[in-house]
């Protein structure tokens, strides 16, 4: 048996490494070495491919188990019969828990054995995001390690890339890093030394990292488990999978791609090149059109711009001629194609053999804890385009969708206690129309109903009068005076922004510390608002599973500020009215409305399979 020892800033390590096939494992030493009830745990598997199921596709593999106490780690190969039967044992023992470093062992841990660890798994890397939510700060092990303990896992990490470029075949090693790295971890041996002693260290490196990291912690510690829960039922999900609409998705896929080429096809026609080409962005400014500009000074032309082009024409701000605005619209619809075909073959190229795609749900993503969806993206899925519909219900069942209506603005006046606001949302009456009141008097436009809408949610963002005149498309003046009428409106909201600028730290009502940004102070009071609206989001649905006894194998998707449930289709009614009563809450005396609905047995309406055009106005 490999037997390494490691002596690093006063720590000694030991990482024992039995042969797969030689007798040299001893299941009784290995039980006497890691006789602890919290064990860190690691992995080694094969290269991830991208844009695939990950670990739930072929190109899965799982080549090393490590557990460790916080000086003696075992390496065991689950090739090897009664290695793997210990790891099973010890995996499967409900005394136990570990540690990890995002939920990748989890996943791994389930796709190989079977295993659900559960609410037993402690993450090093959520109590990172909650020590420091900037993605900036550092949140990889290693960056731990260097931070808390000590540079020996780094060093370990090192030696293994150097080793992995020494064992690389010239052709990979030509390739560079990257490849060589892919090229090493299908590859290198089970038993090559650097490989057993880089990955028994993680394991002890976690395993050490947890008291320093719960330290930390301390002040707001209560919110510890409140995340871990959270990750727990968001690894569930992962693992459940979402179940893709094969069909409806390949039909899309080829009239989306269809469409493209049509209107890729127009513009060849007419100028010679192709869409993405850059002598069409040349050509639009060759036609006198305004908009922001490259470094080098070539005119953008991206989705946004494009789409900020198409309602220029329509409001009358840019003109063209017919043919010109012909092309951009041709161009728009390159763009809005593209978008929609580069997600089609997303959500085909991670399903799995059963049509099931298992997104990534990052709990604590944003720096005010708000959560995203990887592998495949689909947070970023707007309404209407017919993508959301590529996503269903298990059979026999629907789904149903609850969110807080307007929520941040609720969070606003709870947080601010601006009697105006908390007046006008404990009325009833709609927000926007008495935000119009108070800014414009009664009566008031419509035009001056959507200046009031647009401000509300500006101000909430701590945007101002330039950003208003961007949204909106009016004058500097007119925004700086319509940003004064809501400031007026809402002069405690404008006030709290005030004290929070001057916090280096926002401290939220939940106890979340965010660091503020001393670029942006007037950012802070929207971290607060966005912080707290995500943890009341996730007091409700922890709520609804914990005391309100939803199922929660019933979790289907978290998108923003709603949450997305699966039921069977006889009891949609029931559990649609259990979500809605549940989620209706309130936050420091201000209402926290919630809409649930039945959505269907797909997530949203098929719309058209190829996506709409759009026609602009057009001037001769």
């Amino acid at each position: 048996m490999t037997t390494i020892t490691r002596r690093h800033v006063g720590h000694t390590m030991t990482v024992h490494a039995p042969r797969a096939g030689t007798g040299e494992f001893d299941p009784a030493a290995f039980r006497a070495d890691l006789d602890h009830v919290v064990l860190g745990l690691d992995v080694e598997t094969r290269a991830i491919v991208e844009d695939s199921p990950g670990h739930f596709g072929p190109d899965a593999g799982l080549r090393l188990v490590q557990l460790a106490t916080s000086d003696t780690a075992y390496v065991l190969d689950p090739a090897d019969p009664h290695q793997r039967a210990a790891l099973v044992e010890t995996l499967t023992d409900q005394r136990r828990h570990f540690v990890t470093h995002t939920n990748y062992d989890v996943l791994a841990v389930w796709s190989a054995f079977g295993i659900s660890l559960g609410q037993r798994v402690l993450d090093a890397h959520l109590l990172s995001k909650l020590l420091d939510p900037d993605e900036r700060a550092g949140h990889g092990l290693k960056d731990l390690s260097d931070r808390f303990l000590d540079d020996g896992l780094s060093r370990a990490e090192k030696a293994l890339h150097q080793r992995m470029w020494r064992l690389a075949p010239s052709v990979v090693r030509a390739a560079g890093d990257t490849s060589v790295g892919r090229w090493g971890w299908d590859h290198i041996p089970v038993d090559d030394p650097d490989y057993v002693t880089y990955a028994g260290l993680d394991a002890i490196y976690v395993r050490r990292l947890l008291p320093k990291l719960l330290y930390r912690c301390a002040s707001f510690a209560h919110l510890v488990p409140v995340e871990h829960w959270l990750a727990t039922q968001s690894t569930g999900i992962t693992i459940r999978g979402l179940l893709l609409d094969v069909d409806y998705t390949r039909r899309a896929l080829a009239a989306a791609s269809a469409a493209q080429n049509r209107a890729d096809a127009e513009i060849r026609r007419a100028l010679g090149c192709s869409a993405t080409s850059p002598r069409f962005a040349d050509w639009l400014d060759g036609q006198g059109v305004q908009g922001p500009r490259t470094e080098g000074g070539q005119l953008q032309v991206t989705g946004d711009t494009l789409t900020a082009l198409m309602a220029d024409l329509e409001a009358g701000r840019q003109r063209l001629s017919p043919a010109a605005a012909a092309l951009v619209e041709a161009r728009y619809r390159v763009s809005k194609s593209s978008n929609i075909t580069s997600n089609l073959r997303s959500f085909l190229a991670h399903a799995d053999d059963d049509g099931r795609v298992h997104p990534q749900i990052n709990t604590m993503r944003a720096h005010t804890a708000r959560m995203s969806i990887t592998h495949p993206a689909l947070q970023t899925l707007k309404k209407g385009n017919g993508l959301r519909h590529c996503f269903r219900a298990d059979p026999g069942h629907v789904l149903i969708g609850c969110d807080f209506s307007q929520v941040e603005v609720r969070v606003a006046a709870a947080l601010s206690r601006d009697t105006n606001l908390m007046t006008v949302i404990a009325s009833g009456l709609k927000l926007h129309n008495e935000t119009a009141k108070l800014m414009f008097g009664d009566p008031f436009t419509e035009a001056q109903y959507k200046l009031a809408k647009i401000a509300t949610f500006l101000t909430q963002y701590g945007g101002g009068a330039e950003a208003l005149a961007s949204q909106t498309g009016v004058d500097d003046a007119t925004a700086a005076e319509v940003i004064r009428l809501w400031k007026a409106a809402y002069p405690g909201v404008g006030a709290y922004g005030k004290r929070l600028g001057r916090c280096d730290t926002v401290v939220t009502g939940s106890g979340r510390r965010v660091p503020g940004n001393p670029a942006r102070r007037y950012a802070n009071a929207n971290y607060a608002i966005q912080s707290t609206a995500r943890d009341l989001l996730v007091a409700a649905v922890h709520t609804l599973v914990t005391r309100e006894g939803l199922d929660p194998a019933a979790l289907w998707l978290f998108v923003h500020d709603e949450v997305i449930v699966q039921a069977p289709a006889d009891q949609a009614e029931k559990v649609r009215d259990l979500v809605h009563q549940t989620m209706t809450t309130a936050f420091r005396g201000v209402p926290i409305a919630a809409e649930a609905e039945i959505v269907g047995t797909h997530w949203g309406e098929a719309g058209e399979l190829a996506p709409a055009t759009a026609t602009p106005a057009v001037a001769a």
